[in-house]
């Protein structure tokens, strides 16, 4: 029979194909492949994160990326490539999930890789394939799993879909190197799920760095007031739990206790949020705001961050306000309540009870020396538990671990 062509991958990280064995050693350089479909939020600021991190340590590593991906200009300046691929959301896209799959297996097939690492469904479904079928060691980060999300939204189907995704979470899950869980929560969800075998399941929390100097969002700035401002910095969509927080902090409105509150983001309910917003009581009290470039301008001008989202993996925006010194207002949700510690770095409060969420942004509002304290510990607990370097140094170790190198030798300029 005649052999197939392999695949040709025509964007800017095609070259001559590098089918070479990488010298063995434990201080060798790996070839890693990431693979993201998220355009922004916190998957793709982990992805970078990490990106440079290993490439501080002198790895070499490959990203591949929704083409409209927000943190696409941070990635091309990397010293790997970045490659678009039609890496999408959607559960079913037949046409750009064929065009996606088409090529991450021509990026394959032009490069060797030591490790491919999916974040998020599509890429595990897809990345995982491929690499399976190279016969690629594959890690896989869920940020979150799909399938118990989906039992959180309101369709006919969530429950036929929310099956359909567990089980080939499961099929996949057998020929899959580990899991990264980035909390406990999730971790145990994987073992108890039948995702993974304990012995594959690795908890690694997020980690961050954001710039600790950068200068208060102008407009922010001007819009606070006297008195502290509230805000969320994340995607408006339905995960968020805007509803939630529109709700309470209409009951404060109307009580005549409304904080000075900004709504950052872009997504799919940006039209609605900023309907409901000018045209009720929060039209004085609120502002929604565009978000572009990075967060710590936003976060800069902030006293307390709020996040009241219906599910959660280890949410990168909560980790960034807190080592930024915010105190934190959050749904007790996935890995969050392992980050804010109840009355010490913020509060937790159920998911969807607006009640209780007023309840909380109204405390927090009206005393600034609880919020001051809070905001300190939360800064030194991101320092101690959710640093970059830490997040790096693990992943790189259980990088090589599968790889089969043996030795988890960092190799960090500096170390």
């Amino acid at each position: 029979m005649k052999e197939m062509p392999a695949p040709r991958y025509e964007g800017p990280a095609a070259g001559t194909a590098d089918h070479s064995t990488p010298p063995r050693g434990p201080h060798r350089p790996l070839r890693v492949l990431q693979l993201f479909q998220a355009p922004d939020g916190g998957v793709p600021e982990h992805v970078l994160a990490l990106t440079a991190g290993l490439e501080a340590r002198e790895q070499q590593v490959t990203v591949g990326g929704p083409p409209e991906a927000v943190l696409r200009p941070a990635f091309e300046r990397m010293r790997g490539p970045y490659v678009p691929l039609p890496l999408v959301g959607a559960m079913v896209a037949p046409l750009d999930d064929v065009r996606a799959l088409w090529g991450i297996a021509a990026l394959t097939h032009r490069q060797r890789f030591d490790v491919v690492h999916v974040h998020g469904l599509k890429p595990a479904l897809l990345g995982r394939a491929v690499a399976i079928a190279r016969g690629v060691p594959v890690v896989y980060t869920p940020h979150c799993f799909v399938y118990r999300s989906r039992l959180l939204r309101p369709s006919p189907t969530a429950r036929a879909r929310a099956r359909l995704v567990l089980a080939a979470e499961r099929l996949l899950g057998r020929r899959t190197a580990a899991v990264v869980a980035v909390s406990e929560e999730e971790r145990t969800a994987a073992i108890e799920d039948g995702v993974i075998p304990p012995a594959r399941a690795r908890l690694v929390n997020n980690g961050v760095a954001p710039d600790l100097d950068a200068a208060p969002d102008v407009e922010l700035a001007a819009f606070r007031g006297d008195g502290p401002l509230l805000g969320l910095v994340a995607g408006l969509r339905d995960q968020k739990g805007l509803p939630t927080l529109l709700e309470a902090l209409e009951s404060l409105a109307e009580g005549g206790r409304a904080p000075r509150f900004v709504i950052v983001g872009n997504g799919p309910l940006s039209a609605e949020v900023r309907r409901r917003v000018e045209g009720g009581p929060l039209a004085e009290s609120t502002l929604v705001v565009a978000f572009g470039g990075r967060p710590e301008p936003y976060l800069a001008a902030l006293d307390v961050f709020v996040l009241p989202s219906y599910w959660e993996g280890m949410p990168i925006a909560v980790l960034e306000a807190m080592a930024m010194g915010l105190p934190v207002v959050a749904t007790a949700v996935g890995g969050t309540p392992e980050a804010v510690e109840q009355g010490r770095t913020g509060y937790v409060v159920p998911p969807n009870d607006p009640a209780a969420l007023a309840a909380r942004l109204d405390e927090i509002a009206t005393s600034p020396e609880t919020a001051a304290r809070m905001g300190a510990a939360g800064r030194q607990a991101a320092r101690e538990r959710f640093g970059v370097d830490l997040m790096v140094d693990r992943l790189l170790t259980l990088y090589r671990e599968v790889a089969g190198d043996g030795d988890a030798v960092t190799n960090r300029k500096g170390a």
